[in-house]
């Protein structure tokens, strides 16, 4: 394989990967704190920002606020207008009790697959890291 098609393919799979995921990310952000769509996109950003990758991912407000309005009509987040530290109205974002039951499910799920002697030999061998394999609650 060469080393673009092998690029290309790598980057294609982590595009995959951080799309599958970004919805979970921005629950568990927005369970941390009241957050405006702004500092979400920053947060996600540090999730997907690796030191000399070919494959980073920027999270930008074409892709945030659509999944901010799906989790605003699902009931899991509340979004209310706030005036910010710049004297600029936005809408800071928390999360509702049916966010925090869903973002419960995760946990484990989370657990779940964390515990299963597959997933850790995967995950082992994919980062050259023994995992630790104690439960988590």
């Amino acid at each position: 394989m060469t080393e673009k098609r092998f690029s290309e393919s790598h980057k294609k799979v982590f595009k995959n990967f951080s799309n599958g995921i970004i919805h979970n990310l921005i629950l568990w952000i927005i369970s941390k704190e009241s957050i405006h769509g702004y500092g979400i996109m920053k947060r996600l950003n540090e999730f997907f920002s690796f030191e000399n990758s070919k494959c980073e991912i920027n999270v930008n407000s074409s892709k945030v606020y659509p999944i901010l309005s799906k989790m605003e009509e699902n009931g899991l987040i509340v979004g209310d207008w706030k005036v910010n530290e710049n004297n600029k109205s936005v809408k800071f974002y928390s999360i509702t009790d049916d966010g925090k039951d869903f973002l419960n499910g995760i946990q484990i799920h989370m657990n779940e697959i964390l515990e299963n002697p597959s997933w850790q030999a995967f995950f082992e061998d994919m980062t050259g890291k023994e995992l630790n394999h104690e439960k988590c609650n």
